[in-house]
């Protein structure tokens, strides 16, 4: 199997990036300071990135969720997060069983790669839809691109252009 370049993997995050700034429904400003971010979904809870590293640190028992496409996890993820993809064209019984598989008795955190959430705000409202608890889901504030940003721990898997 081939992994992505540095270079591949920035082409990625952009692509991704854009596309979630492009993403149909659930949108609302986000604030006078970020006038042009956009998020997906303003009423499922968000979590900042430092306050979900201090959970990870102190080894506490919560579900890590991670949207992107299997390859792309392959390539980088946070640590001990899960790969349940996000696609609009999957069969939607094959992606509703994977997140049934998860406990429902834990805080879940659920991340894609844009800032604005689409894609992880879109699987928290299923697991919403699937009985899981409104308050114990929420979605990572800004994303993995900025988590890894904040220098937040990440699993890389590159290759040399």
């Amino acid at each position: 199997m081939k992994t992505m370049t540095a270079k591949g993997l920035s082409i990625v995050m952009l692509c991704a990036a854009l596309l979630c700034r492009v993403s149909p429904g659930g949108f609302a400003a986000a604030g006078a300071e970020s006038a042009a971010l956009i998020i997906a979904h303003p009423e499922v809870p968000r979590i900042p990135a430092r306050e979900l590293a201090e959970l990870l640190e102190r080894k506490a028992d919560v579900v890590v969720i991670d949207t992107q496409a299997a390859e792309n996890y392959r390539m980088w993820h946070i640590p001990t997060a899960v790969n349940v993809p996000y696609s609009v064209g999957d069969d939607p019984t094959e992606y509703e069983l994977l997140l049934v598989e998860l406990p429902m008795d834990r805080p879940v955190v659920v991340y894609c790669l844009c800032e604005e959430g689409s894609d992880s705000a879109r699987v928290a409202l299923s697991l919403r839809q699937l009985g899981f608890d409104p308050a114990r889901v929420k979605v990572l504030e800004g994303g993995l691109v900025k988590w890894d940003e904040a220098g937040y721990p990440i699993l890389r898997t590159e290759t040399p252009e």
